[in-house]
């Protein structure tokens, strides 16, 4: 039944279907029961849509606040809980089992006349693929901080990816309801290792008696709202459902509490007021902090947001059903809705850049930002609207990959369920189902305005750390493996596989132990293939030491046509600091000037079919890519080469594409041999949190056994009196990641399980010579 409906109190325009409560996918208690989206979005109407992500590190509370929004927007019947396995975000058998978010998930939901499409990211380093790609077509992000811990390592690398697509984002700190929380830790960390400004818009009640008195053993008990003064509690009876809000006074509240609040907003005024010269003129006309209206520091907080230069904080315990709300208003007030953002850029085929208007009924432009390989459905790609309305059974290009594709189905997500939609509009998120070649970060455009191709900038795929090799049981079971490791690769592009050539087994890569872990479990249990994992390896990579120069006359016959091509090929050290112009980490320059580039004089008469000198340059940066793929010592990839092909010779018609790629990976082949090759081993930033008491086992841990070097030691100082809780110390350290395997055993012996830690790659560094030997008779076995 179609029609509008009212959810918790709050009126939404949009059309919403409500099904049957056993209709779709299974979430226990959880399963959503409501369905709305919007049939046809016009321009006014992109103003009432938020696409956001929630963000932040492993157990900050991400899917926890996600369940109290869509129980308060009236998508559950049930709150899930992380710990009985009953979420609608963590659908994953592997999510359930280990209480953590492994993929993306999408849903949509109305509040407050508004559509929310929202991305719950995962927390873990190892799928830092998942948040990229979210964080790619967000508009903006919750970012959610322990009010316990403060800003950890993998908030700040996810902050870090949000700077980097210039995403607005707000702070929701969660766990205040915890013995040792606090906000004011908090805000400095955001201020100091996010360099971000803190705007706190609320004010928490610790205390049990309601008032903001009482032992702060029982956490949070309220909120006070800055912007209009009043304070708020949450009943327990509703499961939060119902907010009560009182007016603030010293006689309707603690007497000490009121004195905090009212300097709490004094600070948010005149932190606006460094900003925003619009709060000043309304501070000076009243002179007085509490006079600015709510509504005025609304727009200036939205301002802020928007440009960057403040970011509003709120708090709560979304544990406790206390904060959630205020938390989806603030979505709506602050963050930005498709038009408030920067029009995406693209280029075109003839290199040209250009923006992309956000117009319902311009030109189909779309992104596919991730791919989920459904047993029954097929491939389900996930796309974000930026130009033109996707409509159903249209046919599509993908420009990335120049192939046609077909959408059989629309859907509209919800976690694991779903809904059938007729079609996408400008500034939405939606899925494919039909589409056979794309994959993630690739552009779509309708098949009849294939001839522009435009192309959206991409995903970034972060190079992969650790390998295993995957063995059938039996030839038999060779196809099955094949296809279960297809599947898997569609979905996660942070996955690579290839064959060794000496051993003829797969080797896959990825992003950490867990990763790795995930993909073996879904190997034997999801797609139920016989095939045993090897032990886990270090992904290295490989360089050269000195420079060389090879030459190479490329002469074969192949099915009955001569293959010719002769050329020079330099290859020499890149120094650490240039990172190269190719995504391998090499620089690559093809020089086509007249003196490098010939023709054979007995050849330029004969035959006249002579290759464009763009089709020479893409064939011979083709051939070098797959020459640096595979280094000559252990067979991994090339990186830190400054590649340099001159001397180019001609042979007419016999010169082909193919030819130019064979005689510079020949060629390439050969001087690598002769520029002393050497291993690179991963080099990781890792960030260990623990005790003061613990700090000298760590450092001597860090330093000695795992040959690693301290660039930091921060201290996580108290909270404020108030509040009580332990010193902390923060250690930064470069770190191998060969001697970082297994450290999260390690470490909770050294530290009785009270340190906690995290891990990024930041490079490659050269390894010893005995280091290197040592590798090499681990691999090879000799």
């Amino acid at each position: 039944m179609l029609g509008q409906v009212r959810l918790f109190g709050r009126q939404t325009p949009f059309l919403v279907r409500t099904l049957p409560f056993h209709r779709h996918g299974n979430h226990g208690n959880s399963r959503i029961f409501a369905r709305w989206f919007t049939v046809k979005t016009d321009d006014p109407q992109l103003a009432k849509i938020r696409n956001i992500g929630i963000i932040a590190h492993i157990d900050a509370g991400k899917t926890t606040s996600t369940e109290r929004m869509l129980h308060y927007a009236g998508m559950t019947r049930k709150i899930g809980d992380v710990d009985d396995g009953d979420t609608v975000m963590d659908y994953m058998k592997q999510e359930k089992e280990r209480g953590i978010t492994i993929t993306s998930a999408a849903i949509t939901f109305g509040w407050n006349d508004h559509r929310i499409n929202l991305i719950d990211t995962p927390g873990h380093v190892d799928f830092t693929m998942e948040v990229e790609r979210s964080i790619r077509v967000l508009d903006g992000a919750v970012t959610i901080i322990d009010g316990v811990a403060g800003v950890e390592a993998q908030t700040e690398t996810v902050w870090a990816q949000a700077d980097r697509y210039k995403v607005p984002r707000i702070v929701f700190i969660n766990k205040l309801d915890r013995i040792g929380a606090g906000i004011s830790k908090t805000l400095r960390d955001i201020d100091r290792k996010l360099n971000g400004k803190p705007l706190l818009c609320q004010f928490p009640a610790m205390g049990d008696d309601g008032l903001g008195g009482g032992s702060d053993a029982n956490g949070v008990s309220g909120i006070v709202d800055l912007l209009t003064m009043e304070y708020l509690t949450w009943e327990k009876e509703t499961m939060g459902a119902s907010i009560k809000k009182t007016p603030l006074s010293e006689s309707t509240i603690n007497p000490r509490f009121y004195e905090a609040a009212c300097q709490a907003r004094v600070n948010l005024v005149e932190g606006l007021s460094e900003i925003d010269d619009d709060i000043v003129e309304i501070f000076l006309e009243n002179e007085d902090h509490m006079a600015v209206s709510e509504a005025d520091l609304k727009k200036a907080l939205r301002k802020a947001t928007l440009s960057g230069s403040g970011i509003p904080v709120l708090c709560g315990a979304s544990f406790k059903n206390i904060g959630v709300q205020p938390l989806m208003d603030a979505v709506i007030d602050y963050l930005p809705s498709p038009i408030d953002r920067p029009l995406p850029q693209a280029v075109l085929a003839n290199g040209e850049m250009i923006e992309i208007p956000l117009k319902t009924k311009g030109k189909l432009c779309a992104l596919a930002f991730k791919v989920i390989a459904d047993p029954k459905r097929g491939p389900m790609v996930f796309v974000r609207v930026y130009s033109g309305t996707l409509q159903n059974r249209s046919t599509l290009y993908n420009s990335t990959r120049k192939s046609k594709e077909r959408v059989n189905r629309l859907l509209q997500m919800y976690a694991n369920d779903v809904e059938e939609i007729p079609s996408v509009s400008a500034g939405n998120i939606g899925v494919i189902i039909g589409m056979k070649e794309t994959r993630t970060g690739d552009t779509i455009l309708l098949y009849n305005d294939r001839q522009d191709g435009i192309r959206l900038k991409g995903v970034e795929v972060p190079p992969p750390v650790f390998f295993c090799a995957v063995e059938p049981y039996s030839s038999s079971d060779e196809k099955s493996v094949d296809e279960a490791l297809k599947s898997i690769l569609l979905e996660d592009p942070s996955l690579h596989v290839h064959v060794d050539e000496e051993t003829g087994q797969n080797l896959i890569s990825g992003m950490g132990e867990l990763h790795l872990e995930i993909v073996k479990d879904r190997l034997l249990n999801d797609f139920k293939v016989n095939a045993e994992m090897g032990k886990m390896r270090i992904s290295y990579r490989e360089t050269v030491t000195s420079e060389s120069e090879e030459e190479t006359l490329y002469d074969r016959e192949i099915l009955g046509k001569r293959a010719l091509a002769q050329m020079k090929v330099t290859v020499s050290p890149l120094s650490e600091d240039d990172k190269g112009n190719d995504e391998s980490g090499n620089r690559i320059e093809i020089d086509l000037s007249e003196d490098s580039l010939t023709q054979d004089a007995q050849h330029e008469s004969a035959d006249k079919t002579i290759i464009s000198k763009e089709e020479i340059s893409e064939a011979i940066r083709e051939g070098i890519l797959s020459g640096v793929s595979r280094g000559h010592i252990l067979g991994f990839p090339m990186t830190r080469l400054q590649i340099k092909v001159q001397d180019i010779r001609m042979f007419g018609g016999d010169t082909t594409p193919a030819a130019l790629r064979a005689c510079v990976n020949q060629c390439l082949s050969s001087a690598v041999a002769k520029s002393n090759p050497a291993l690179l081993e991963p080099m990781m930033k890792v960030i260990v949190e623990v005790g003061e008491d613990q700090v000298g086992n760590v450092l001597g841990d860090l330093t000695g056994v795992r040959r690693g070097r301290v660039t930091g030691l921060d201290e996580e100082g108290a909270e404020d009196s108030s509040v009580t809780s332990y010193n902390k110390r923060s250690i930064h350290a470069e770190v191998p990641l060969s001697s970082m395997v297994g450290y999260s055993s390690a470490l909770r012996s050294l530290t009785a399980g009270t340190a906690t830690f995290s891990m990024q790659l930041v490079g490659y560094g050269l390894m010893t010579a005995q280091q290197q030997k040592n590798v090499e008779f681990e691999i090879r076995g000799y």
